[in-house]
């Protein structure tokens, strides 16, 4: 337990550092927004190749990304009807940030260094589902609520999830695992540098970018979005620890992805929607918080 807790404090540290530098000037938000671009497209996808190497295409593995990709879909449900009666804009807004889960970002580089990495394969087909939504799915779907100039369009869906470095890594493991391939190892020895680099480059991103300036006005829309959100979770885990036949390590992998951070994507797609709101920036930073504290509570006591 202690090892453990030792771990998660040194997390906690890495975004502290991060956001006591950019309060004291010595980095920006513009830092932060290219660091990201390095995670999402360099390091990220290194680590997401080391941890699952050898996939094995089983029925439980195909149904981790069902999975993934119907949590989205409640939640954007559950967006909708809760905020009936807000403007059109307010709506997609929240149908935007009550689903998504932030899995490559964050989740995945949290746990790595609690399990074996053979285990990870589970949140990655489940964010593969994710992925398909949050990359460019619900910001169709709420930008047609949004205003009827936005139209649904499978093609820019398409178009952004193949410009998503970490979801075509996803796809070509899974191509591998098709045909019982594995990923060769002189592919693996180049990119370890970068794979090792991932958990505290994550970290110290989420410490640059957290923002808790809070709108006093938008103190209602925030807790809506994420008393609904996290109630979702909830309900979904129970019913996983319940009614789901896997083994353990696959209903804790997927508790913790459930209680993974919005979508770092959100609060792009929503100013994408017109909007200039705080309740975004606000609701992806608290749902960091809680995520830590979450998480490293279904790893030390589920």
């Amino acid at each position: 337990m202690v090892e453990i807790l030792l771990k998660a404090l040194g997390f906690i540290l890495i975004i502290i550092v991060g956001a006591t530098l950019r309060a004291k000037g010595k980095c920006t938000r513009e830092h932060g927004k290219f660091l990201s671009f390095v995670v999402l497209n360099v390091t990220l996808p290194c680590s997401i190749l080391s941890s699952v190497k050898n996939m094995e295409l089983t029925p439980i593995m195909l149904a981790m990304l069902f999975i993934g990709l119907g949590a989205n879909l409640v939640t954007n449900a559950v967006g909708f009807l809760t905020s009936k009666g807000d403007t059109p804009v307010n709506r997609g807004i929240t149908m935007i940030n009550m689903s998504g889960y932030n899995i490559g970002a964050f989740t995945m580089p949290f746990v790595q260094s609690f399990f074996d990495p053979a285990y990870l394969m589970y949140m990655c087909m489940f964010d593969m589902g994710n992925s398909f939504m949050c990359l460019g799915g619900t910001f169709s779907i709420a930008g047609t609520v949004a205003s009827s100039e936005h139209k649904p369009s499978l093609g820019m869906i398409v178009r952004r999830l193949f410009s998503s470095v970490p979801f075509c890594t996803y796809l070509v493991l899974l191509v591998l695992a098709l045909f019982d391939l594995s990923v060769p190892q002189a592919i693996l020895t180049v990119t370890e540098p970068a794979a090792r680099a991932n958990a505290f480059l994550a970290m110290f991103v989420i410490g640059l970018l957290l923002e808790l300036k809070l709108d006093l006005s938008q103190i209602k829309m925030i807790r809506k979005i994420l008393l609904c959100r996290y109630a979702i979770s909830i309900a979904a885990v129970l019913l996983i620890y319940t009614l789901l036949p896997v083994a353990p390590i696959v209903k804790k992998m997927l508790a913790m992805a459930f209680f993974a951070p919005v979508s770092a994507a959100a609060p792009v797609f929503s100013a994408r929607l017109g909007s200039d709101s705080p309740v975004p920036a606000a609701v992806n930073s608290i749902s960091i918080i809680v995520s830590i504290t979450v998480i490293t509570s279904i790893v030390l006591f589920v």
